[in-house]
């Protein structure tokens, strides 16, 4: 089976091509940002150095988190559009596993902690024993984390938090040299796994936490805030926040009338119980967004055919944007085909500014990745 896997979720970016217990070609970089820029050529150098076509690949796997909110972006919608493109499986693969694999083969030990620096004195902790993950990503206190590896007993440690966790533990606990997760272990990870029937999503462990200035909580709008980022009430359009627990049936059949590769309802059910997520609807059209920190980032804006050019596309990104600001978002992202120019003008309407782009995001279709600034003061 030949597998190409790729990791951009953390501190580094990397690409790895193996068949079945060889590798044919693995590129690991530590890189703090440029993860979307550097990503596509790097699978590009991959597989060249492999003399190995993308049609030949079985399957496909990349990391899902925890890791930061734009590297998990990046990687996963990469991932996604080449499996469409391919019609191969995706597996997704934690961070915090592929580091503690690496870390148990390293170091030889049978059991392995990954403890990762989610700041803010918290820390990502996953413990594994030999096969078996016995904790679960999760994030905690730094000092709650060290807590449960002293009683998880002696093991190899990795993550960027490892070599402050060593200090307070005895010398039974071996420090490995393993900081980052890198895609040789999330492919040979992946390799264990079935293949899965849909795409993964995003490990998001921490709701948004971000407060609004005058001490109001997240979510809580203001009168005074300024009526361009907020949603128009008027009688135009009849746009209502989306309910998570109703029924995402409509919504799955509005977006199979606008995508060839629309989302089903569970897909949509999925996205909409990930923290910080929400979404606005009318009957002819609907946006869903979500808010990590203090990022926000649009994941798919549909308008029936027949509903298109009378503005409410309009409406339900300004809708979006309002709630995205009210949850303390300081910006939002969002892709779109480089070759869709009425989304292009819509999107340039509201003053999103073009920061990058992605090839072959759309199965084969490059996107630009374009960013608006909160508070945003809107035409």
């Amino acid at each position: 089976m030949k597998i190409l896997a790729v990791d951009t979720a953390l501190g580094a970016c990397s690409a790895a091509l193996l068949e079945d217990d060889r590798v044919l070609a693995h590129i690991f970089e530590p890189m703090e940002r440029g993860h979307a820029e550097r990503l596509a050529p790097m699978v590009d150098e991959t597989m060249k150095q492999a003399c190995v076509e993308f049609a030949a690949l079985d399957r496909l796997a990349v990391t899902v988190g925890p890791g930061t909110f734009t590297g998990q972006r990046v990687g996963l919608a990469f991932m996604r559009g080449l499996r469409l493109a391919l019609h191969v499986p995706l597996t997704g693969v934690t961070t915090l596993e592929a580091m503690a694999m690496a870390a148990m083969a390293k170091t030889g030990s049978p059991k392995a902690a990954a403890i990762h620096d989610a700041r803010r004195a918290e820390a990502y902790l996953l413990l594994r024993d030999g096969e078996t993950v016995v904790q679960p990503p999760m994030v905690l206190p730094f000092a709650d984390a060290v807590a449960r590896i002293a009683a998880f007993g002696p093991c190899a440690l990795a993550g960027t938090g490892a070599a402050s966790a060593h200090e307070k533990l005895s010398g039974d606990f071996a420090l490995s040299a393993i900081r980052q997760p890198d895609a040789l272990w999330v492919a040979r990870l992946a390799q264990k796994y079935p293949a899965p029937m849909e795409a993964p999503g995003p490990l998001y462990l921490r709701a948004p936490d971000a407060k609004l200035p005058g001490g109001r909580s997240i979510g809580q709008a203001s009168e005074s805030e300024p009526s361009a980022v907020r949603p128009n009430k008027k009688a135009l359009f009849e746009i209502e926040a989306f309910d998570p627990a109703a029924d995402t049936a409509p919504l799955a059949a509005l977006h199979a009338a606008c995508f060839p590769d629309a989302w089903d309802a569970a897909w949509l059910r999925t996205t909409l119980a990930m923290p910080g997520a929400f979404a606005f609807h009318d009957r002819d059209g609907f946006v869903v967004a979500r808010v990590a920190s203090d990022e926000a980032e649009i994941l798919t804006l549909a308008v029936a055919p027949a509903a298109r050019g009378k503005g409410l596309g309009r409406a339900l990104l300004r809708a979006a944007i309002a709630e995205a600001q009210s949850r303390g978002a300081k910006a939002i992202f969002l892709e779109v085909g480089r070759d869709n120019p009425a989304a292009l003008a819509l999107y340039a309407g509201l003053r999103f500014a073009n920061v990058g782009s992605r090839k072959g995001y759309y199965g084969g279709r490059d996107a630009l990745v374009l960013r608006l600034s909160l508070p945003a003061d809107l035409p």
